[in-house]
């Protein structure tokens, strides 16, 4: 037999033979009869091709058929060679892209951190395994102003630049997870003390220098809630929410740290409990618009009145707006309670001005109505049926609801200004910006709060107080507004001082409409 045969024949034996480690390969990633078979065959062919290679040497045969027999052995190897290592290539790149799909699924895009998903999954898993464990929730402070203020690509290069930093740091106690936004989820598979300290330096470390953002200079605080397990609880639902609520706490009250106590969750159902009373309320139409008269101080005649609502409830009490309002504010049902507010204002305004009422009345708004497209969306509305109705009604919005979100506040109250809307600051001089809100938005009106005004005849700083603001609206061109006004020699004060407008019970507490009408229309 010729040597280049015999070499053809070896090459098929050996092409087979290469194919076994890839063919078992795919039979493991698989679990297909059909790959388990072809490689019992390949070992069957290898034997095969050994015997022909044996006969042919030995025994001989016509040239024809040995070139042909070995251009088929050889085509035959050489086929199973490229299937099996194809195949192998394909599934491989099959399963790099399951993987970089599941990567993707589980880890944050913007950080690479691993996400909410991945998060509760490990977290199932501790649980599981009855693992104790600490449970950090980290949240930004003011990173909400961060991206008003640079834009959003400033905020996620910082948010990239911090995830890094504190992962670096904590890599070698704790994981750390992006939840969303500016929130993070921190686990540490210890409940000793000396380890919860350890990882609070090594995050205060982590943020300790500020970060260099397009040569911005960006100092980052943080507010932190801890819950652990199995101290407060042993479901993973509970426990996280046992963190967030402790971490709402945080920022409430200003501290970096707070670790999960009983009373947080007492609050936390009290304030379900309140959102569903309220949303009842509005359903049943349970609430009710009293006004209060604002009067001319220089004519000691009616100049208006300011809308307030209250909830009266079957006893005969009233639930104070102090808490459902607040309550509101912290369950996003505000908006739904200013709408009906303004709502019930323009009814009260066509009672009133068909007995020929003549004046303004003042509407409180909350921060969530300055940032709410929805809210303008509705006054584009109400303003389209009566263009007048801009002369009848002033926006009050106190000074720490424009500090909430200074922008916001100056988009919505310019855009509702050009609309023909006055302004009217509430609680002035409680705040510790009301001379740059005075210059940047445009108000009309202040309202000197009542805190200064019912001991200014006693008390020499509040009167002081009480002057100056007066001195300094005159000069912006700014009516002032006088609240809590409760005797008659508060009222001969501020007249004599020229204040505008006076409002308080020495005139009349907030009443009914028909109590209204009755007292100050007929």
């Amino acid at each position: 037999m010729d040597k280049p045969f015999i070499f053809m024949i070896i090459v098929g034996i050996l092409l087979l033979t290469v194919s076994i480690k890839p063919t078992i390969q795919v039979c493991k990633k698989t679990n297909r009869f059909a790959w388990s078979l072809l490689l019992i065959l390949i070992v069957l062919f290898i034997f095969g091709y050994c015997w022909v290679l044996y006969y042919f040497t030995f025994y001989g045969s016509e040239p024809f058929v040995t070139t042909s027999v070995s251009f088929i052995l050889v085509g035959g190897g050489t086929f199973v060679y490229l299937v099996v290592r194809l195949s192998l290539k394909s599934i491989l790149e099959l399963e790099r892209s399951a993987q970089h799909q599941q990567f993707l699924a589980e880890h944050d895009s913007l950080t690479n951190l691993p996400k909410r998903k991945k998060f509760f999954n490990v977290l199932n898993e501790n649980i599981e395994y009855n693992q104790p464990f600490i449970l950090f929730l980290i949240d930004l402070n003011n990173f909400k102003r961060v991206n008003d203020t640079y834009g959003n690509n400033f905020g996620d290069l910082l948010l990239c630049a911090f995830s890094k930093t504190l992962s670096k740091h904590l890599s070698e106690i704790a994981k750390l997870y992006r939840i969303g936004g500016d929130e993070f989820a921190l686990l540490l598979n210890s409940t000793t003390q000396d380890k919860y300290d350890l990882c609070i330096q090594l995050i205060n470390k982590a943020v300790q220098k500020p970060f260099l953002i397009y040569e911005q200079t960006i100092r980052v605080k943080l507010r932190i809630g801890v819950s652990y397990y199995p101290k407060h609880s042993m479901q993973t639902n509970e426990l996280f929410k046992q963190a967030d609520l402790a971490l709402h706490e945080a920022k409430k009250t200003q501290q970096q740290i707070v670790i999960y106590f009983k009373d947080l969750s007492i609050r936390a159902d009290n304030l379900f409990d309140m959102s569903l009373l309220i949303k009842q309320a509005l359903k049943n139409e349970e609430f009710e618009l009293y006004l209060q008269p604002i009067f001319s101080s220089n004519l000691n005649e009616m100049h208006g009145a300011e809308a307030l609502i209250r909830w009266p409830q079957s006893d005969g009490s009233f639930i104070s707006p102090e808490v459902f309002i607040k309550t509101a504010e912290q369950m996003g049902l505000i908006l739904n309670i200013s709408k009906w507010v303004v709502l019930e204002t323009i009814n009260h305004l066509k009672s009133l001005k068909a007995l020929g009422f003549i004046g303004a009345i003042h509407v409180n708004l909350s921060t969530r109505d300055l940032e709410s497209q929805d809210f303008y969306e509705l006054i584009e509305q109400l303003i389209s049926v009566d263009p007048t109705l801009s002369d009848s009604i002033i926006f009050e919005i106190t000074e720490g609801a424009m500090m909430t979100n200074i922008e916001a506040a100056r988009t919505m109250m310019y855009k509702l200004n050009d609309r023909g809307f006055e302004f009217s600051v509430d609680d002035f001089g409680t705040g510790f910006s009301s001379l740059s809100l005075l210059r940047e938005l445009p108000i009309n009106q202040i309202k000197i709060d009542r805190s200064f005004i019912k001991d200014m005849l006693t008390q020499p700083a509040d009167y002081a107080i009480v002057e100056s603001t007066l001195f300094l609206a005159s000069r912006l061109n700014c009516k002032v507004v006088a609240e809590g006004i409760e005797n008659k020699a508060l009222r001969n004060t501020l007249t004599a001082m020229k204040c505008d407008y006076l409002q308080g019970y020495y005139y009349s507490k907030p009443i009914k409409i028909n109590d209204f009408i009755l007292k100050y229309l007929n």
